[in-house]
């Protein structure tokens, strides 16, 4: 019968990851180089690996092989021989691309689609890469900036104008506010580079000195610069975070994520369409076609205790539900469902289960299987858990 199972977690070396911020938050020496995101979960792309025993393997591999063990009721259901989230550190140097997740339908259609004409499952401009949607929740660690949802048309319009587009201005005009912001996305996007790079200079001195939206254009042109993709500042909500706020990005939701740290949990999903601020491929025709265009708030998702230790952060999703859970030196938690993953950023902490015991230290992460029926964590740190709802 399996046990928690400690998990070796893959770093993802993207250019916009932060060179300090992973290391600092895991407690361990920062490598050098960018480290953008920790992948704990199974998806294919990384997974992560766990001990069971003497043996190294593949938490993917260890779920497809042991089902019923290790899913529980998620495998039962029907959902396949899949963990159904993936959960990430993420750590930004830079900003991440505008983007947007497809719904799971687009998804599919998408998916199959390029399957049929041959596009590689790993080639750079391949925009599907399986059939899922992939709702996400953001929770932040540090003090982060966030791009998300379009903003209400009439602060747009107003935007552009104080920036010295007034042409863009007139296009936003219009009864249908998404097809107003389609329109404005469309003809930004679609400049060249040197075209680009003006409109850049027009954004950046039209913008009023010293303020937050001169501010953040002035540092995404700087970053990416002839990059039609600035203009996202002026059309997309920003959100500032404090630690300990979250923010749920459904599919179809443009957003992009400019500075800070955080954890996220997600439908375990690799299908990214970019319409830039990004080295990565940018497909402007399925970018629009997939996104929600229509104005909407940042959906800020507020906690709700659910016992003395331990706050949930509600979404949506069907596939995760995350929760953080305060340990204290003399505390214990327990009641538990599904398959978990547990990541301690604390001091220290020890798990107990039928059959075991685990010494966690700051960064650790591992995989709770559902076979697993009940667990109680002490320590002096803090748990950040992922579990299906």
């Amino acid at each position: 019968m399996l046990g928690i199972l400690p998990l070796e977690c893959p770093v993802r070396h993207y250019d916009w990851g932060s060179r300090t911020a992973l290391g600092r938050l895991l407690g361990r020496p920062a490598s050098g180089r960018p480290e953008a995101e920790l992948w704990m979960g199974a998806h294919p792309a990384a997974p992560s690996v766990a001990q069971v025993g003497c043996r190294r393997v593949t938490l993917e591999r260890l779920v497809a092989d042991r089902p019923i063990e290790t899913l529980g009721r998620c495998a039962a259901a029907g959902r396949g021989a899949a963990l159904p989230f993936l959960f990430k550190v993420l750590a930004l140097g830079g900003p991440v691309s505008v983007q947007v997740h497809p719904t799971r339908a687009r998804a599919a259609r998408g998916f199959d689609a390029e399957e049929r004409t041959g596009v590689p499952i790993d080639a750079p401009h391949r925009c599907y890469r399986d059939r899922r949607h992939k709702p996400e929740l953001l929770l932040a660690l540090e003090p982060m900036e966030v791009l998300a949802g379009i903003r209400p048309r009439p602060e747009i319009e107003a935007a552009l104008a104080a920036a010295g587009v007034a042409e863009l201005a007139a296009t936003a005009a219009g009864q249908d506010a998404a097809a107003a912001v389609g329109r404005v996305l469309r003809a930004v996007l679609t400049l060249d580079r040197a075209a680009g790079a003006r409109l850049h200079r027009r954004l950046v001195a039209g913008a009023a000195p010293g303020s937050a939206a001169g501010g953040l254009l002035a540092r995404l042109a700087e970053r990416y610069p002839g990059d039609p993709a600035v203009i996202a500042a002026l059309l997309l909500n920003r959100v500032a975070l404090r630690p300990g706020e979250a923010l749920y990005t459904p599919p179809g939701q443009l957003h992009a994520f400019v500075s800070g740290a955080g954890v996220e949990l997600m439908a375990s999903s690799d299908n990214v369409l970019r319409a830039g601020l990004t080295t990565k491929h940018v497909d402007v025709d399925e970018l629009l076609a997939a996104g929600d265009l229509r104005p909407a708030p940042p959906a800020r998702v507020p906690p709700r205790s659910a016992g003395p230790a331990e706050q949930v952060y509600p979404t949506p999703a069907e596939e995760f539900e995350l929760s953080v859970i305060d340990l204290q030196p003399g505390g214990a938690f327990a009641p538990r469902r599904g398959p978990e993953i547990l990541l301690l950023l604390g001091d220290g902490a020890r798990l107990r289960w039928p059959g075991g015991t685990l010494a966690l230290r700051r960064g650790d992460a591992v995989f709770v299987p559902a076979a697993v029926p009940t667990y109680e964590a002490r320590g002096a740190g803090r748990l950040y858990r992922a579990r299906v709802p």
